[in-house]
């Protein structure tokens, strides 16, 4: 588990790990513009990725405290693998985009 030291650091300073998390949420949501129909949850779904892939620097900064949250992010930091990375964006993909139904 990080420190809070490195929390914060990780939230203002962390450059590297923000651009792969943008790479990682625009990849999931071209998976989602080409996920079946009939995938649970996909009207809120395919409206997050619209709307990321229309104006993706504002969903990066809304979602980048959320993405952080996990503990595998926080204790590698700018190491963490783009798998990992992935695999956190994909997890949180539902969350964030009933947020936006909401």
């Amino acid at each position: 588990m990080a420190t809070l030291r490195e929390l914060i650091t990780l939230v203002h300073s962390s450059t590297e790990l923000k651009y792969r998390f943008g790479g990682a949420m625009l990849k999931a949501c071209w998976d989602v513009m080409n996920e079946d129909a009939g995938t649970e949850n996909h009207a809120n779904r395919i409206a997050l990725a619209k709307l990321i892939l229309r104006d993706h620097e504002t969903f990066l900064d809304r979602y980048w405290a959320l993405f952080l949250s996990n503990s595998t992010i926080q204790t590698a930091g700018d190491a963490s693998t783009d798998n990992d990375i992935q695999f956190v964006v994909n997890s949180f993909y539902d969350t964030m985009a009933n947020a936006e139904a909401s």
